[in-house]
C-alpha cells in the first residue's frame, strides 16, 4: 500500500466535497478498496466513519446559520432505521464481488445523474462554485443530484435558484409567504418520505455513502424546502444514518484505524479547504470534472469486482 497516495486521496477527495457540494465520498470506497487494500466490509465501514464525520462537522455550521429544520431531519433520519438495519446486514452477507460490482453500478448512476444536470441546466452565464451545483439540482432535482451534500453549503451567502425558480437567499420564502418547509403533510407525503429515507438508509448501510443524491430532492419537492435548507437539513440526516449504520457496525476492530482516522482527517481538511476553492472555481467545471472522475472509478470498480468473482 502507498500510504502517501491514500493520504493524498484523501486529502483530494474532501477538497471535492467541499467545493462540488456532492460525489466526493462516494469515491472513498473503491480508493479504501483498491488502493488501501482494505477488504470491502471494512472499506464501507470505513467510509461511514468519514461522511458521518464531514456531515457532523458541517452540520455545526449550518446549525448556526438556522437553516437546519431538525424536526424534519430527525423524522427523515428515523425513516432510514429500517433501510439501514437491512443494508448493513446484507452488506455482511454479499460476496465481496458482487458488493464492488452493486457498487459500481451506485456509482454509475450517480455519475449519470451529474451528466444529466450538466446537459440540462447549460447556464447562460459563470456560476462559481461556492454554489455547489444549486443551480442544477434546483432546475433538475431528481436528475443532477451528485450524491452526498457538502458541508459548506449551508453556510453559503450566494444567492441559488430555488425549486420555484426564484431567488432566494438565507432566509427565502416561497411564494405563499410561509418559511420554507412549510408545505402541509399528507398521508401520500408522508408515505414518500418514508420511502425515500429508507431507500437513503439502505444505501448507507450497504455501501458506506450518505446519499445526499435523494436526500435534498426530497426534502425540496416533498416538503417544499429551498435548496439551502434542504442540503443543510441533508446534513442531519446524513449524520443520523451514518451514526445508525456504525453502531449497527459494532466490531470496530475490523477497521485499521492506523489508515481511517488520517484518512478521515485529510479529507475533513479538504472539505474546509475546498469551501475556498469553490469560491474561486466555476461550479460546472468542478461538477464536469467529478463527473468524468466518478465515471471512471465506476469502470475501474467494476473491473475489480469481477475480478473478485473469479
Amino acid at each position: 500500500m502507498d500510504f502517501a497516495l491514500v493520504l493524498l486521496l484523501a486529502l483530494l477527495i474532501g477538497l471535492t466535497l467541499g467545493a462540488v457540494g456532492g460525489g466526493g465520498s462516494i469515491l472513498a470506497v473503491p480508493v479504501l478498496v483498491g488502493v488501501a487494500g482494505l477488504s470491502v466490509t471494512d472499506a464501507t465501514t470505513a467510509s461511514l466513519i468519514v461522511v458521518g464525520s464531514a456531515s457532523a462537522i458541517g452540520l455545526v455550521a449550518a446549525l448556526r446559520s438556522g437553516r437546519v429544520e431538525l424536526g424534519t431531519g430527525v423524522a427523515f433520519g428515523l425513516a432510514g432505521v429500517g433501510g439501514a438495519a437491512v443494508g448493513t446486514m446484507l452488506n455482511r452477507g454479499l460476496d465481496e464481488g458482487v458488493l464492488l460490482l452493486s457498487f459500481a453500478a451506485l456509482m454509475a448512476f450517480v455519475g449519470a445523474k451529474m451528466l444529466h444536470g450538466l446537459v440540462a441546466t447549460r447556464p447562460a452565464a459563470a456560476v462559481t462554485g461556492g454554489e455547489r451545483g444549486a443551480l442544477s439540482l434546483s432546475r433538475d432535482p431528481l436528475g443532477s443530484g451528485t450524491g452526498d451534500t457538502d458541508p459548506g453549503v449551508a453556510g453559503s451567502g450566494a444567492c441559488v435558484p430555488t425549486a420555484a425558480g426564484s431567488l432566494g437567499g438565507p432566509g427565502a420564502q416561497d411564494p405563499t409567504g410561509d418559511r420554507p418547509g412549510s408545505r402541509g403533510l399528507d398521508a401520500a407525503t408522508v408515505a414518500r418520505i418514508l420511502g425515500a429515507g429508507t431507500v437513503v438508509g439502505f444505501l448507507t448501510g450497504l455501501f458506506g455513502v450518505g446519499g445526499g443524491f435523494v436526500i435534498v430532492p426530497a426534502l425540496m419537492f416533498l416538503l417544499g424546502l429551498e435548496i439551502r435548507s434542504a442540503t443543510a437539513t441533508s446534513l442531519l440526516v446524513i449524520a443520523l444514518n451514518s451514526a445508525v449504520a456504525l453502531v449497527m457496525r459494532a466490531d470496530f476492530g475490523s477497521v485499521d484505524w492506523a489508515v481511517v482516522a488520517p484518512f478521515t482527517a485529510l479529507a475533513v481538511v479538504g472539505v474546509l479547504f475546498g469551501r475556498g476553492v469553490a469560491d474561486r472555481v466555476p461550479a460546472r467545471a468542478l461538477t464536469a470534472a467529478l463527473t468524468v472522475l466518478v465515471v471512471a472509478m465506476a469502470a475501474w470498480t467494476a473491473v475489480q469486482g469481477i475480478g473478485a468473482l473469479r
